[in-house]
């Protein structure tokens, strides 16, 4: 990394919304992490406004972190303008659909700022700390409260035309009519995402048991077994497409311990293509980093003010 007019004062705020936590924390241009927060993401579903329930999380951030803020950037659990600014579907935190982030905080903070899909911020994190950034193709899945997506494509982060791609969860599941959260029928994500393990382990153990427990037990129920397949299923679909030089397997399910990975790298390879892209396959389980998202969207921010390039 090159960091350019570098002053030691300044920091930016990166923001990273999942389905389950929020976490965002104050980040300098050496990419050392400032303070932390971590919070519940009810907060922003208990009727009052989220984005301004946002803003009082950030006042609250910036009056603990010393220097000067240079730019906001936050990563949504879901789909963002194509220029930064809009949270067109978030699925899983509805009270931020068709909000403009980026102008209201903006307007309240006197600084840039910048939405973005949380899963390309994490890819940014992942490009780096594994050195995949002269890879030709790089895709990554991220199975948490979702299955989130993002794709790495001849040195740039694929976006798309309305700048939503990578919406692996929200891929179509032939003849299914089951509603999804995001207001279509048949995602794959009703079949593989971490709402879909909740739900298994609601019906097969007593209230009070950790959630663990699943992962250990994974053998011996056929639900489970179901939702390796479908995960698969929907990772080995991307595959087959484009034959990538590099898969990162990660999101708060996967990078458990206790989570059966080897399992599911078998039904991807399975679920590939044969004789090729299945028989060379480079798989990345990343390490549990609480803060990657922070990090990732701090990356990204820093790139974007030309304070940081690869």
């Amino acid at each position: 990394m090159q960091y350019i007019n570098n002053p030691t004062d300044s920091y930016v705020i990166g923001i990273d919304i999942g389905g389950t936590n929020f976490r965002i924390g104050s980040v300098d241009t050496e990419l050392n992490l400032l303070q932390r927060q971590i919070t519940s993401s009810s907060v922003f579903q208990e009727g009052g406004d989220a984005v301004e329930a946002l803003a009082k999380a950030i006042a609250t951030l910036m009056e603990q972190t010393p220097g000067q803020c240079r730019g906001i950037f936050a990563g949504f659990p879901g789909t963002v303008s194509k220029d930064k600014t809009t949270v067109l579907s978030c699925p899983n935190l509805p009270s931020f659909d068709g909000r403009n982030v980026a102008e209201l905080l903006q307007r309240r903070f006197n600084v840039p700022v910048l939405v973005e899909h949380e899963a390309l911020l994490l890819l940014t994190y992942d490009l780096t700390k594994y050195q995949l950034q002269d890879k030709s193709c790089v895709m990554a899945v991220y199975l948490g409260t979702g299955l989130g997506n993002a794709l790495y494509i001849h040195g740039r982060l694929l976006e798309g035309k309305n700048g939503t791609a990578g919406e692996l969860g929200h891929i179509p599941v032939c003849r299914s009519q089951e509603q999804c959260s995001c207001g279509n029928v048949g995602c794959v994500e009703i079949y593989a995402s971490g709402k879909v393990l909740e739900e298994i382990h609601r019906q097969n153990f007593p209230p009070g048991t950790p959630f663990t427990v699943l992962f250990k037990q994974h053998a011996q129920l056929p639900a489970f077994a179901q939702f390796l397949d479908d995960t698969a299923c929907a990772v080995a679909t991307e595959i087959n497409i484009l034959d990538p030089d590099a898969v990162i397997l990660g999101g708060g399910i996967i990078t458990n311990p206790q989570f059966p990975y080897e399992t599911l790298v078998e039904r991807i390879k399975f679920r590939a293509r044969k004789p090729y892209p299945a028989e060379d396959l480079n798989f990345i389980r990343i390490e549990h980093n609480p803060d990657q998202g922070i990090l990732g969207a701090a990356m990204y921010g820093l790139k974007r003010l030309q304070l940081l390039t690869d």
